[in-house]
């Protein structure tokens, strides 16, 4: 929007001024062209102007139903029941189904573009230098006496090249340090006067640098291929290029008839079979040629050309209202963001909720199928941010918001799986003799359920425990009737064995190696991740409880 704003301001100073000279209103479109390109890097770079009179975009509330289904009633397990899970991933059938996800359609769209702009201006400039290549040089004759001629009247110190090739109806010019001229294979046979024409022409684009003026807007129309005013912009500069160096050759001494005479003499022998495109000005070009023609009959429009001074004083002015317009900020801020899982695949679903304490304010949105989430219009402070998936740990953020939109990308881990076990002993079992052994339940085998490969991110098959073990109440402890809690984390592995137990808390040294020697023992199916087996946390609680 503020780069349409810019090369808008500058295409209605260019048509105000359409009774001031050319090169005055091609000046005037270069420094909007150059200003509006500059735009991304002063907004970044010039502290913000809040705009008082904006208002932010509402927010749609919705309802979480991750938060739902771990506070429901019917979901919920006992205490004291094996497995029950705080953080038990989601089974892939029962994952949200994939959406249109609009945002990454567009932003494909416009790399396509961009990447089709850009390929056409490579091509040509590649065209370019394999005619430039493949062209006979000009050091000597008619041509290269003209060309020293009109170059010292022009007081150009860069060294031209003139080239010859064979192609019948290519007359450009191109280049910044070493500028070429490349003339058709006709141009031996053309008049005194017209050969000085066309050098005076050729030779004022290469002392104004519209080569390089016009190629910046290509590239930047490449990108924002998208914006009409843009191309409207490109065209009215090549145009007023034209313009402009007509009015150089006219102000050197050229009737205005005859130099339209020529023009048009020019365009008609020049008419190429099949059009071509390069990325340099061409003298007579058909589409501008009546315009042209009219300028020249015309003899009330100005021809002057523009001073160093009022170039300095038209591109500061236009500079500092581009740092204006970057500065504005409308008081409202953008935070976008991706979500992923451990793979790097963009996890869909995922609730993202930002919170700002000073206005007691609460913004929740969710993430598409691309894991993107865009918060749009948040007013400037501190904010709360927590993202929680479905069996995946949350992710929690202080955020900042201050003036300039925002870009947070976060990596989701897989949930921690919980499990509970209630040991009872009472006083009649200290007369009873125990085995300080872990009992070992049955290895059950399950067969491994299928998992289709998809781009999709996010898709877990949490594991199923296929062999279970149960602690023991150590035999020295009988009589002292010792109640403790031991609280662990382990480790399932990729091969679904677990490894790692380690104690979180303090607990007896006998009741503690009893649960850890248990836990050893259990067994669980591979935990899936996208169908690529993973590894998974797991927190144990066993409790050593005394029964009535």
């Amino acid at each position: 929007m503020k780069m349409s704003l810019i090369v808008l301001a500058s295409l209605a100073a260019s048509f105000a001024l359409r009774r001031r000279s050319a090169a005055l209103r091609h000046w005037v479109l270069a420094c909007g062209v150059a200003c509006a390109a500059a735009l991304p890097i002063l907004t970044a770079a010039v502290p913000a102007w809040p705009l008082p009179f904006a208002t932010p975009t509402a927010f749609t509330r919705y309802d979480d139903s991750f938060r739902n289904a771990e506070s429901s009633p019917s979901t919920r397990r006992p205490a004291a029941a094996s497995g029950a899970t705080a953080a038990t991933p989601t089974h892939p059938d029962t994952t949200m189904r994939r959406g249109y996800d609009l945002g990454a359609t567009l932003q494909s769209i416009w790399l396509a573009g961009t990447f089709v702009g850009l390929a056409i201006l490579l091509t040509g400039g590649l065209r370019l230098a394999w005619l430039a290549m493949h062209a006979h040089r000009v050091t000597h004759g008619r041509w290269h006496d003209l060309a020293q001629e009109i170059s010292r009247g022009y007081r150009l110190r860069r060294p031209i090249t003139l080239l010859q090739s064979s192609h019948p109806s290519l007359l450009v010019t191109w280049g910044l340090a070493y500028p070429k001229v490349i003339l058709p294979s006709a141009a031996d046979a053309w008049t005194e006067e017209r050969a000085r024409i066309v050098l005076s022409h050729e030779l004022a684009h290469i002392r104004r640098g519209d080569w390089l003026v016009q190629l910046s807007a290509e590239v930047l129309r490449a990108f924002y291929w998208f914006n009409p005013l843009l191309w409207v912009a490109c065209r009215r500069l090549r145009l007023e290029s034209e313009h402009a160096c007509d009015d150089e050759v006219m102000r050197h001494g050229f009737d205005g008839t005859d130099y339209a005479t020529h023009l048009i003499e020019l365009a008609r022998a020049l008419k190429p079979r099949r059009p071509l495109w390069f990325p340099a000005p061409a003298m007579a070009r058909p589409s501008s040629l009546e315009r042209r023609v009219r300028a020249m009959l015309n003899d009330r429009l100005e021809r002057d050309s523009i001073s160093r001074g009022t170039r300095a004083a038209i591109f500061v002015l236009l500079f500092a209202a581009t740092a204006v317009v970057a500065a504005a900020q409308s008081g409202f801020v953008t935070l976008t963001g991706d979500i992923a899982d451990e793979h790097g695949r963009g996890v869909q679903g995922v609730a993202v909720v930002l919170v700002n304490e000073a206005r007691q304010a609460k913004y929740e949105v969710k993430t598409n199928a691309a894991g993107r989430f865009e918060f749009v219009g948040l007013p400037a402070g501190e904010y709360l941010l927590e993202a929680r998936g479905n069996g995946f740990q949350s992710v929690k953020d202080v955020l900042t918001v201050a003036g300039q939109n925002v870009q947070r990308n976060y990596t989701l881990k897989l949930g921690t799986l919980q499990e509970t076990i209630t040991l009872g002993f009472s006083a009649k079992d200290s007369g009873q003799p125990v085995n300080d052994t872990v009992s070992l339940g049955k290895l059950y085998m399950v067969k491994r359920a299928e998992c289709a490969p998809s781009p999709d991110g996010g898709r877990i098959m949490p594991p199923k425990k296929i062999r279970d073990a149960h602690p023991y109440y150590p035999s020295s402890l009988r009589g002292t009737w010792t109640e403790g809690v031991v609280k662990m984390e382990a480790r399932i592995g990729v091969d679904g064995y677990v490894a790692d137990v380690r104690l979180t808390g303090d607990a007896h040294p006998e009741l503690a190696q009893s649960a850890v020697a248990a836990v050893r023992e259990w067994r669980y199916t591979e935990t899936l991740l996208n169908c690529a087996p993973v590894e998974v946390m797991m927190n144990v609680t066993v409790n050593f409880e005394r029964r009535p």
